[in-house]
């Protein structure tokens, strides 16, 4: 099949093969040994390359555009109702929702008036202030179904609006297949009912996207101002999604052309609001600014695992350095798949005082121990890349049910409890698919593995390629971004891959064409 192939598809075809090759040895040896030996995954890659190219070529050359036949109209009022009722029997197991993660801290801003932007302050008022009111109303319990129903519905609605998107770019045929997606997937029925960031900024995310590529075509003031509302909601909702947006729009002003320049004047306007917006909350609550430690997982990672396992290469002054960044000997806590044992001990105060001494420090150490380095790397982001066979990340791949970090110090009232109407489906679920992201279920456990979601998505970024549809490449490019953003957090769960799941149903639909064009064009 490559042999038929000459310039841009054969490129396409190549360029994906080599990246699937790479993200398979590495992930391999991630997985399985821990320690990472860079020739040897080279010379596997170089192996594999070709013969992924090859099926890439059949799996992309298959049809890509669709013929707009006759169909019955689509409806989003009616998508909307189907979405919402299929997510209700999930809200009764796990009622009043599921209260986990970063919950009590979030709740604890808003009682004490101490307020942080660790976490969106979007998020955090909406969150607090709903489970506020259920306490002024008798039973913060109230308040937390108040909030789960809320998101919910918003959920619903952003993926209803995004399937009609849809049905205008590629037909009502597709845009009901991505309504039975957004309805029917279990990841999209547990998120709903679970009260952390990311389940409304991949709604609003996934929105975006489907109106980007949809503004592409057809130009228009109304749709420019959707995509800035949407926009600006998810940069509210994830500092994520600005980083990547920036990145976006300086690529793509590389080769602006008049099609993409409502996209992406649009995508300014989302910036410019988003920020504001956080600009405005910080300031009406004089909430702090969040720790920057969270924007160095892989610093402190590699520093500590280099700190635990290579002492005897390291000078005085180096362990002295890394002994000030994790007092009380933080580094011992060093965790392979997640950050946040050592990385809440990071004195950040100390690195802000002094970075060019602590960065000097990790470059001269790095130059010492660089696999030690590369051995931390792939073990903290593998899963985001390489489809594993076992969820090995230390916590749950979706926490469900109540958290219990509530201190009695500021918490003098009874926080959330779960009433679940089906105690023991809620508890089936949270181990079966929460603990372990269904991977011990043959078969069905491949549907939630974060590097198959991931693998998925890149695929329909080639496809844009592949065919040479720029402009739908130029709406793909953004969740690739912003995937690049989330391989630099503190760990891999299950939360941190739902804006890609999200995403899937836009980034799928095929482009359609009349009847009269596709004849025209054979």
């Amino acid at each position: 099949m490559l042999k038929k192939l000459h310039g841009r598809k054969l490129a396409v075809c190549l360029i994906g093969g080599a990246m699937y090759a790479l993200f398979s040895a590495f992930g391999w040896q991630a997985e399985h040994g821990g320690v990472i030996w860079a020739g040897g995954a080279l010379l596997v890659a170089a192996l594999l390359a070709w013969p992924i190219a090859a099926l890439l070529a059949v799996l992309l050359e298959r049809g890509y555009t669709r013929t707009l036949r006759r169909e019955k109209t689509f409806r989003a009022g009616r998508a909307f109702a189907f979405i919402l009722a299929c997510y209700v029997p999930m809200f009764c197991v796990a009622f009043p929702g599921s209260f986990a993660y970063d919950v009590p801290y979030q709740l604890r801003q808003v009682v004490t008036g101490a307020y942080s932007t660790h976490h969106p302050l979007l998020h955090t008022l909406a969150l607090g202030g709903l489970l506020q009111l259920g306490r002024a109303l008798g039973d913060i319990n109230l308040g937390a179904a108040l909030y789960t129903a809320l998101q919910m519905a918003l959920l619903a609605g952003c993926f209803a609006l995004t399937c009609g998107s849809i049905a205008r770019q590629s037909g009502a045929r597709a845009a009901k297949r991505a309504a039975v997606f957004f309805a029917l997937y279990p990841l999209n029925m547990v998120m709903a009912v679970n009260a952390t960031k990311d389940v409304l900024f991949g709604g609003f995310f996934a929105l975006t996207l489907a109106l980007l590529n949809e503004i592409q075509e057809k130009p228009s003031r109304g749709l420019a101002l959707k995509i800035a509302a949407c926009g600006a909601l998810a940069v509210m909702l994830r500092n994520n999604m600005a980083y990547a947006a920036l990145v976006w729009l300086a690529i793509l002003t590389i080769g602006l052309r008049k099609a993409e320049k409502s996209a992406a004047l649009a995508m300014l306007l989302a910036l410019a609001v988003g920020l504001c917006g956080n600009a405005a909350l910080k300031h009406a609550t004089r909430a702090e600014s969040g720790d920057m430690s969270e924007m160095l997982s892989w610093p402190i990672q590699q520093l500590a695992r280099a700190r635990l396992y290579d002492e005897e290469r390291l000078t005085d002054a180096e362990k002295e350095a890394i002994d000030e960044l994790m007092p009380g000997e933080a580094w011992a806590c060093y965790d392979p798949t997640i950050s946040d044992p050592v990385k809440f001990e990071f004195d950040t105060q100390a690195f802000r005082a002094d970075v060019k001494k602590y960065v000097g420090v990790w470059l001269s150490v790095g130059k010492k121990c660089a696999g030690t380095y590369l051995d931390a790397t792939m073990a903290l982001t593998y899963p985001f890349f390489y489809p594993y066979r076992e969820y090995r990340v230390s916590g749950y791949y979706v926490q469900m049910g109540m958290s219990d970090a509530y201190d009695a110090g500021w918490c003098n009232f009874d926080p959330p409890e779960s009433r679940s109407l089906f105690p023991r489906a809620l508890a089936s679920l949270s181990w079966r698919f929460g603990a372990k992201g269904a991977m011990q279920i043959p078969v069905v456990g491949w549907l939630f593995n974060m590097g198959v979601i991931v693998w998925t998505m890149l695929f329909f970024a080639l496809r844009e390629m592949y065919w040479g549809r720029w402009r739908r490449f130029g709406t793909a490019l953004l969740p690739v971004l912003l995937w690049g953003t989330f391989l630099l957090g503190p760990v891999m769960a299950g939360r941190y891959i739902y804006p890609f799941v999200c995403a899937l149903p836009v980034l799928a639909a095929r482009p359609g064409r009349s009847v009269k064009e596709a004849e025209r064009h054979g």
